[in-house]
Parts: structure tokens; sequence; C-alpha cells
């Protein structure tokens, strides 16, 4: 890793000069991170799944599912730093516990932002996407979370996993509804359990690891935790499994009045939280507890809420829809 700890020097000068610029900068740059994270667009994909276009919402979820996924998995295999934690002149304007190397915010808004412009399919789609990720990366550098070299691998790796999804969306989409529902149930805890199994793999070959001294100005940090693994095998297990039981039950119409939409965003958010509350009462502490309670709440998300909006009305069923009935349906 000489050639990397020689990089990041070379890089903390450009860092400093950055954060140097007019504070005035500092929360335009804050806001525009934003936009490059996996809770944005998983935040915004249940508005999307329940009131506009469910198979879109879908689509996409799975594609940043797995660009968080990948970046989370290749942080624990490079183990590099995030600049503030070297060099105590570069100011942390984001506190992270994980490991720098590849930028997760790149990557993520490469794939999420990417894939939106190529379902547009137009150049104002991609320019606009270029345009948002390149803020993104810089926002990430300024904020001395980043080396400039974390935000172009995450930009490179998140237009492979751009790529591999594109690619392979199709024939797995069709391969997946071919499945039995067992099967597809299987299916979900498998690959969920595959990604633990490769976030744990990746900390192997660091054995005994402790953090640096020269990490001082990390502060307390336990970079090789799987807490952020943990809950995206849980998200992966509950987007999986509820999309194949909707799928069972013939999907569903995610359009209707203006009225009805922003009642199963209201009631849907409404359950969510109350979900969330009580299992953080009842589930214990630790990975159990959060693989399973990320689990659940995603289940919910794709398969409870619908189910219920289509009982109180809010929403129709598919054609196929397997006995799901609104409220007072004879």
């Amino acid at each position: 890793m000489d050639l990397l700890d020689d990089l990041h020097l070379a890089e903390l000068a450009p860092i400093v000069w950055l954060q140097s610029w007019p504070d005035a900068v500092r929360p335009v740059l804050e806001l525009v991170s934003v936009l490059g994270t996996d809770t944005f667009f998983l935040l915004c994909l249940p508005l999307l799944y329940w009131c506009v276009n469910p198979g879109l919402a879908l689509r996409l979820g799975l594609a940043v599912l797995v660009a968080a996924a990948s970046n989370a998995v290749g942080k624990l295999a490079a183990h590099q730093p995030r600049p503030y934690w070297i060099d105590a002149r570069i100011h942390p304007y984001s506190i992270e516990e994980t490991f720098g190397l590849p930028s997760g915010h790149a990557q993520i808004g490469t794939v999420g932002l990417g894939w939106i412009a190529a379902t547009v399919a137009r150049p104002w789609a991609w320019q606009g996407a270029a345009v948002v990720v390149g803020l993104v990366c810089l926002s990430r550098v300024y904020l001395g979370v980043h080396f400039i070299s974390d935000v172009v691998a995450g930009v490179l790796l998140g237009i492979v996993v751009l790529l591999l999804v594109r690619r392979l969306e199709r024939p797995v989409t069709v391969w997946w509804r071919g499945q039995a529902l067992w099967v597809q149930l299987a299916a979900s805890a498998v690959l969920s359990g595959a990604l633990l199994g490769c976030a744990a793999l990746a900390n192997v070959p660091y054995g005994g690891w402790a953090v640096p001294p020269g990490w001082s100005s990390a502060g307390a940090i336990d970079p090789e935790g799987l807490e952020t693994v943990v809950t995206m095998a849980g998200v992966l297990l509950g987007t999986l499994a509820g999309a194949s039981l909707m799928y069972r039950l013939g999907w569903f119409d995610a359009g209707g009045t203006l009225r009805a939409r922003a009642g199963r965003w209201v009631i849907g958010t409404v359950v969510a939280v109350l979900i969330w509350y009580v299992e953080r009462q009842v589930l214990p502490e630790g990975a159990v507890g959060t693989y399973v309670a990320y689990a659940v709440l995603t289940l919910w998300v794709q398969a409870g809420a619908p189910l219920l909006f289509i009982r109180l009305g809010l929403m129709a069923g598919g054609r196929e829809s397997g006995g799901v009935r609104r409220a007072g349906a004879a």
C-alpha cells in the first residue's frame, strides 16, 4: 500500500486548498453531497414505488442496493483512511467511521443517476447526471472525507456496476419470475447471506488489524465493523422477498387520484415509523436485531403497504391480484 500512501500524501494539499474556499460554499456542497447517498435514494423510492411506478422504483432500488453493497465490501477490502484521519489540517465537515476507498457517494450517485439517465435515454439526462455526480465528488473532497483518488475509484466502479446491472437486469428478471415462490424466497435469503459472507471474507486478510497510530485524527472509529453491510443484507432480503410476494399476488396499480396517492404515502410512512419504533424497543441490539429490523421494514414497503392500500381502496390490485380485494368488496 506504499503507492496509495504516497498518493494520499500528495492529495492533501488540494484538499486544504478546497477547504480554504469561502464559508458560503459549505452549505451548498453539504446539500449536494446528500444526492449521492443510498439513504437519499431509499427514502425517495417508497414514494416512487407506492405512488408513481412500482416497477421503475424496484429496478432503481435494486441497482442502488447493488452499488451500495459492493461499495461497502470494497471499503473493507481496501482498508484505506479518510483525509482527516491522517492530517489534522483537514477539517472534517462530516464524521465518517467507515474506510474511505472507494467513495460510496461517488459510486452510488453514478449508478443511481446513471440508471435514471439510461432509462430516460436523452442527452440532457446524461449531461445532468454527469454534472450532479461531478458536484457530489467535489463535495466529498471539500468536506474532508475523501481523497480525489477515492471519488475517481467510486465513479469508475459505479460505471462498472451500472453496465453490469443494465446488461443483466432483463435476463435475471425473466429467470426470477420463472421460479416458484419458495425458490425466490430461498434465493433472497441466500443472496442476503452471501453479502454478509463477502464482507466477512474482505476482512480476513487483515486479521489482527488495529487502527494505525498515524490515524490519530480519526478519533474513536471501528471501520472494520459490519453494521452497514448487515443493514444492506436485511434490506436486500426484504426487497427481494416482498417483490416476489407481490408478483405472485398480481402486483398493483400505483395510479389514482392525487388524494389517493397522498393517502398512501402518509399511511405508509406513518406505519413504517411505527414499525421502526417498535423494533427498536423489542429487538436486541447488535447485528441480528439490525438485520431483522431492516428486513421487516423493507418487507412492509414492498408488500405490506401495497396490500393494505388495496384493502383500504387506495390502490387497485393487478389483473392477477390473487384474491387481494379492497375494503368492502364483494
